[in-house]
């Protein structure tokens, strides 16, 4: 029985298609949201991480054909997350609505590629319960994850 959230088949890139775009998305990101004295880190995880980067089988994932950039945003209590971002009702790792800061923006890289971008406040970050609801939803939360990640900047 197929499930609502299952994923169609993905056709996987060549490796070096998806470093190129990794690194397109990375410096994109980078420009748009730095320099900001707010930001404390920013990481990257998912599909582009794990080389696993592709297109999708119609009618797609998400409402796109294409693997979308997963950016992880630690930010300050006030940091004021950018209205060129959408929110994503879909992402919500966190039974406590108020700490799904997840967002969107479609076609973010080469008019094509989307990003969800999730911000995690400071005040959460160091809070046990919520880097074990954050490791179980593949958030990178402890020195210790065994998430593939990437970190593209830190302010330390």
């Amino acid at each position: 029985m197929k499930k609502y959230f299952d994923r169609p088949h993905k056709e996987i890139f060549p490796k070096e298609k998806i470093l190129v775009l990794r690194s397109i998305a990375i410096n994109k990101i980078k420009s748009n949201l730095l320099p900001n004295k707010k930001i404390i880190k920013i990481i990257l995880i998912g599909s582009s991480v794990k080389n696993n980067f592709g297109k999708y089988a119609p009618p797609g994932f998400r409402g796109s054909l294409f693997s979308d950039f997963d950016f992880i945003v630690f930010v300050e209590e006030d940091y004021k997350i950018p209205k060129w971002l959408d929110k994503e009702p879909a992402g919500k790792p966190f039974p406590d609505a108020k700490l799904n800061l997840a967002y969107r923006n479609k076609n973010f890289v080469e008019d094509k590629y989307d990003i969800e971008v999730f911000f995690i406040r400071k005040s959460n970050m160091a809070y046990p319960k919520i880097q074990k609801l954050g490791e179980l939803a593949g958030i990178p939360m402890t020195p210790t994850t065994t998430h593939e990640h990437l970190v593209i900047y830190s302010k330390e």
